[in-house]
């Protein structure tokens, strides 16, 4: 078994150019550990991803790539301040820390799409111009 799911991961792996990495902080205070991304661009399509690579710490999460345009629709979603949980059914394998370690790499510097809600730890809120960010982060694979 392991030996297919080696074989599938290098796999969809190939299918992307990365075209940037990058490091996240966790949105815990007291998580340790850098979480480590990529934003690849299909090779067939041409269509954005994203991925987790490495958590500092440790700690189950999933490398699987997840469409810029996923993310997009469930941003678009949210009206309001809204919870990590929002992003858990982009994520086809299950452990319970994707969709707060998407929130936090949504939340970094370099991405940049949401924010902490000032009142609630791990609650978010889109950026006003998270449309325009997104854009943008198109154009650094063209660079």
């Amino acid at each position: 078994m392991s030996k297919k799911k080696v074989a599938t991961e290098a796999a969809v792996t190939e299918s992307y150019t990365v075209f940037y990495r990058g490091e996240a902080e966790k949105i815990s205070p007291y998580s340790k550990g850098l979480l480590t991304y990529e934003l690849g661009k299909e090779d067939e399509t041409g269509s954005l991803a994203l991925r987790l690579t490495a958590n500092g710490e440790g700690g189950l999460f999933s490398r699987e790539w997840i469409a810029l345009d996923a993310i997009h629709a469930i941003l678009e979603q949210q009206q309001d301040s809204f919870p990590s949980r929002v992003f858990r059914p982009l994520f086809g394998q299950g452990s319970t820390n994707n969709a707060g370690f998407l929130a936090a790499v949504l939340r970094s510097p370099d991405i940049c799409l949401i924010e902490a809600d000032s009142s609630r730890l791990f609650m978010h809120r889109c950026y006003a111009d998270w449309q325009h960010r997104m854009t943008q982060l198109a154009t650094l694979s063209q660079d």
